[in-house]
């Protein structure tokens, strides 16, 4: 089978599946081949998704008319230049991929197809791929013209190229709890103009279509847009964006299927996509954007459970019914505390973040339909956070189990009589957590740890961070008083308890619990941004140490370009460390910029940045100025600090500190 790359550019086949400004999908399909084509006008550019189902040739072969040279990229994935000036270049972000779907699109298998043949000149370059029986061969390739047409200006041949520290550090992808590390590696999620987790999804090891990992891949293309730009990361911004209108069902909702063949959709992921178009919504006002919130929170405004205390937003459309919780893959109890449904589970991180999607699509559209459900969740989430009975047990088995929440090491040096205590805690009452827990209901325990869930069967210290991330986020918007010490009480609790019971520690050694320091991180960022404390700001600098040497990725909203917590006109661009061995995380905005750097080396590092600083921190001294080792330095402007571990004269720095 051949293909034309050229010719599928220019096509006009095909339907317009979704329209905003100076953006445009078309999908069409033909001769085997479906074709998702996503036109950027304003930006003089384009990208073809090729599917090609399995024929009896058993191979396919990609052609592209012109002289060309091939070269890696900076940001990734290939690039075809022309050898004649001012036109297209062609930028390959990954190479053509062999995929098994089941009926929902959902990916069962996957594999690089095997490249048979490649040829570059006589006045085209091409490349054959095998193509095995029952599976589909998917491929992407952008054309990105110059910006001004007849002229070399504007071109992309320098953004493909080069790269910033700031544009190859590692990002954490929120529902894969992966990372993404250069622009090219948003293709392992971007298939076939759908967003997938990168992941395998238990229990059926599926890929599935997943709006949280589009959001987290949106803020990171906004942020390094920002930040550089250039125009490739405004290009998937946008892209990511269209991604998502298009996979939004008439009713508003998203189905996922990532438990069960009823297809069930899990409205975290939902609210993920109300959070991205609700940041796009408010840097480029649409009516197709407003559209899509507007049906999403109609779709959320249905998933609860009318409990006696008021109404409970449920995890995922399982809970709906006893039918669907047949299909439910973990153990849960039947319960009815506070009259809820027996099928309720009482999710608090599901629950917490409904509210704070249907709160943003609120401030968004100015759509108060919703107001009297605000504010029925938050009565109930009172209700239930209040609820603490048999403190006299839970306060004794809780320090039981915190001893299997130390690290390794502590753990073995433990006297006798303790680890004995830690055995019958691990084998005989966590198993049995939840059944004391449905005779004594309550989700907040003492020393300030929480409990996801009321009616799983399991214990989850994973969710710890999770939990932090939700309260810090429900302080600071308009669907609680910020003010109520009922809910910072809250989140002074989450952090006490993950410095004390050292947890922290024990998920960065344990694979299976090492993303939970990502979210721990992020709850610790945007409580940094409420408080400005130094204490938080050294417990952020701490967890971001931690993210470095657990090998995972900066979570995105520490670039500043959380949509949720900065407008995107008020967004300060996060400058790039010349050694990549200092992460910049962004604590400030345009009004007021605040920077911390922490340094994840051994040894103390110069402080440095392309470009300079914005001019409220530019003209200082600070490129005379050092980063402790493993340490770090906050830049702001208008005060001057000597703390105990460095003085210095800049008014620029507030303080340093390292950290042993």
């Amino acid at each position: 089978m051949l293909l034309d790359l050229l010719k599928h550019f220019s096509a006009d086949d095909g339907r317009v599946a979704m329209q905003l400004r100076g953006a445009q999908r078309h999908i069409g399909s033909q001769d085997g081949v479906d074709i998702v084509r996503d036109d950027f006008s304003d930006e003089a550019a384009s990208a073809l998704f090729l599917r090609v189902h399995s024929s009896a040739e058993g191979s396919v072969r990609l052609r592209l008319a012109g002289n060309h040279l091939l070269k890696r990229c900076a940001i990734g994935g290939w690039m075809f230049q022309p050898t004649t000036p001012h036109e297209a270049v062609f930028w390959v972000p990954r190479l053509p991929m062999c995929r098994t779907l089941d009926a929902f699109g959902r990916i069962c298998a996957e594999s690089p197809a095997t490249l048979a043949n490649m040829e570059i000149g006589g006045g085209e370059a091409s490349a054959t791929f095998e193509l095995p029986p029952g599976q589909v061969l998917d491929c992407v390739v952008w054309s990105l013209q110059s910006a001004n047409p007849g002229t070399d200006e504007g071109h992309s041949v320098d953004e493909l190229m080069t790269t910033t520290s700031l544009e190859s550090q590692p990002y954490f992808i929120y529902a894969s709890h992966s990372a993404t590390r250069c622009a090219a590696d948003f293709y392992t999620h971007l298939v076939h103009g759908k967003v997938y987790g990168a992941c395998w999804a238990w229990p059926k090891k599926l890929k599935i279509c997943d709006e949280l990992d589009a959001l987290a891949l949106h803020m990171v293309a906004s942020a390094l847009g920002q930040s550089t730009g250039k125009r490739v990361y405004r290009l998937l911004r946008r892209q990511i964006v269209l991604a998502v209108l298009c996979r939004q069902d008439a009713d508003g909702g998203f189905r996922h299927g990532e438990w069960t063949d009823q297809y069930e959709s899990h409205n975290r992921l939902i609210n993920g996509a109300m959070q991205l178009l609700a940041t796009e919504f408010a840097a480029a006002p649409e009516p197709a954007l407003e559209g899509a919130l507007r049906g999403i929170a109609r779709y959320l405004a249905e998933q609860v459970d009318q409990t006696d205390a008021g109404a409970w937003f449920l995890h995922d459309s399982l809970e709906r019914s006893e039918e669907g919780m047949r299909h439910y893959p973990l153990g849960w109890e039947r319960g009815n505390w506070l009259g809820k449904s027996p099928t309720n589970l009482l999710i608090l991180n599901t629950h917490l973040d409904c509210m704070l999607a249907l709160a943003r699509e609120r401030a968004a559209c100015g759509d108060d339909t919703h107001a009297g459900l605000l504010q029925s969740a938050e009565s109930c989430l009172r209700t239930v956070m209040s609820a603490r009975p048999a403190d006299w047990l839970f306060r004794p088995l809780l320090n039981v189990i915190a001893l299997s929440l130390l690290p390794k090491a502590e753990q073995e040096r433990l006297p006798l009589v303790y680890r004995a205590l830690k055995r019958l805690g691990w084998k005989y009452l966590i198993p049995r957590w939840h059944l004391i827990r449905r005779r004594f209901p309550r989700l907040q325990m003492p020393a300030g740890y929480i409990e996801r869930s009321l009616g799983q069967a399991d214990f989850v210290h994973r969710y710890h961070g999770v939990h932090l991330m939700d309260f810090e986020r429900l302080l600071a918007c308009a669907a609680v008083d910020p003010k109520d010490p009922q809910w910072s009480s809250i989140s002074d609790g989450l952090v006490e308890f993950g410095v004390t019971s050292h947890v922290t520690r024990l998920w960065k050694e344990t694979a299976a619990s090492r993303d939970s320091l990502a979210f721990w991180a992020e709850g610790l960022y945007r409580r940094c941004l409420r408080t400005k404390a130094e204490r938080d700001r050294d417990l952020l600098a701490a967890a971001v140490l931690d993210l470095h040497d657990a090998g995972l990725g900066l979570p995105p909203s520490l670039l500043g370009a959380n949509g949720e917590i900065v407008p995107p006109d008020e967004t300060l661009p996060t400058p790039s460390a010349t050694d990549a061995r200092l992460t910049v995380i962004n604590l400030g905005d345009r009004r007021t910029p605040c920077f911390l750097v922490v340094n994840t080396a051994t040894t103390d590092l110069p402080l440095a940045f392309v470009p300079r600083l914005p001019a409220a921190l530019d003209g200082t001294d600070h490129e005379t100025r050092t980063v402790p080792s493993r340490g770090w330095i906050l830049l702001q402007p208008g005060s001057q600090h000597a703390d105990t571990g460095a003085a210095f004269s800049s008014h620029a720095f507030t303080s340093t500190h390292s950290r042993q």
